[in-house]
């Protein structure tokens, strides 16, 4: 292409001494820790060893045979996984201009580090000022994205505020404010503040009510990926939120849906429509507009291949939708990215192209 893409989202994994070198003493056991499993594997463990997950998320440049779900070997995990100069390279042999960051630990929410109140909080600062410092080295093609806790409306107002203030350019939430999968009147306060921010609100695959575990089988493994894969994590929340009147109460409100695709869109619309014209006064919702509205105007998603989903991208809005790479995880196609959204969108023209590959994502952003 003739001019610079950017990933609206791609990922780290994080480097071993994130949470030991920044949580406080007192709490260094209980946080997250890279160890040693067997056969030179490494993964983390959690509260002191009560839960132990393996890095599985570090497969850019290996073969898609070679994928192991035992886990990640060390030397496998490629330095731009944690380095920002390292990570910066990396963008260049894939001609990426900038990339904006998801953790790889908390990847289902702020719950994979504790329940633990004080414990989470003291692990989702960590992270955030992590996250902070690795984009520093390049504001402009570096976007790392904080996250959330789901301790409570309260801590995550603090967090929001102090990361803010700061410059983040987006606040990753994998819950409701109140910190449940349920909405509450108590939400608003976030939504008030937000409203006037000039960043978005990121829903990353969806919401969750607890940390990752271990996939139960080979086929629960490939099932859940998939249904990730398909958007159904983000399905319910956005419904929700349409019809909650959210976007009619914060009209400034701006939601983006990561890693969900966008092919399921237009369906998704459509029933929205249907259900509410039917259902709406059995229901008691009543809105001002058709809800298919609300979101066309409030909400953007990410995709990494969808051909459906650029067939009909006018449907959705083409400038709605940013294109990814999901580096280093098991969607990326890292270092040939370019090739693969080349051939997917050999029928869109440039204009249209350029506003999904990068224009739309400068606009997000507020990139130079």
């Amino acid at each position: 292409m003739e001019y610079r893409i950017i990933d609206a989202d791609s990922h780290v994994n994080e480097p071993a001494e994130v949470w030991q070198d920044r949580v406080p003493a007192a709490m260094r056991e209980r946080a997250p820790k890279m160890i040693e499993l067997e056969g030179g594997r490494v993964g983390w463990s959690f509260d002191g060893g009560k839960r132990i997950t393996k890095l599985q998320t570090a497969l850019a440049g290996i073969d898609v045979t070679a994928y192991n779900r035992a886990g990640a070997l060390r030397h496998e995990i490629r330095p731009a996984s944690y380095d920002p100069h390292a990570r910066l390279e990396e963008m260049e042999l894939d001609m990426i201009q900038a990339q904006v960051i998801y953790p790889g630990v908390a990847l289902g929410g702020a719950h994979a580090y504790s329940e633990d109140r004080e414990l989470q909080l003291s692990c989702v600062r960590a992270y955030n000022d992590w996250i902070h410092e690795f984009s520093s080295v390049s504001p402009e093609r570096l976007i790392g994205l904080p996250i959330a806790p789901v301790t409570g409306i309260e801590d995550l107002l603090l967090e929001w505020r102090r990361v803010a203030e700061r410059g983040a350019r987006g606040f990753v939430i994998s819950t409701y404010p109140n910190g449940g999968p349920v909405p509450l009147p108590e939400d608003d306060r976030f939504w008030a503040e937000v409203e006037d921010w000039e960043y978005a609100v990121h829903i990353h695959f969806g919401f969750f009510g607890e940390g990752p575990t271990e996939w139960s089988s080979d086929v629960a493994y490939l099932t859940s990926s998939a249904l990730i894969d398909m958007g159904t994590g983000v399905v319910r929340p956005l419904a929700e939120m349409v019809y909650m009147g959210l976007f009619e109460r914060f009209p400034r409100l701006r939601v983006v849906a990561v890693e969900t695709g966008i092919g399921w869109i237009p369906f998704f619309k459509q029933v929205l429509d249907d259900n509410f014209l039917r259902r709406r006064f059995r229901s008691n919702v009543h809105l001002k507009r058709m809800p298919s509205e609300y979101f066309r105007e409030h909400v953007w998603a990410t995709f990494i291949n969808d051909m459906h989903g650029i067939e009909s991208r006018h449907r959705i809005g083409v400038d709605r939708i940013m294109w990814s790479t999901d580096y280093p995880h098991t969607n990326s196609n890292w270092p040939d990215s370019q090739r693969i959204a080349e051939y997917e969108m050999r029928d869109v023209p440039e204009d249209e192209k350029r506003r999904i590959m990068r224009d739309n994502a400068v606009e997000v952003y507020r990139l130079r």
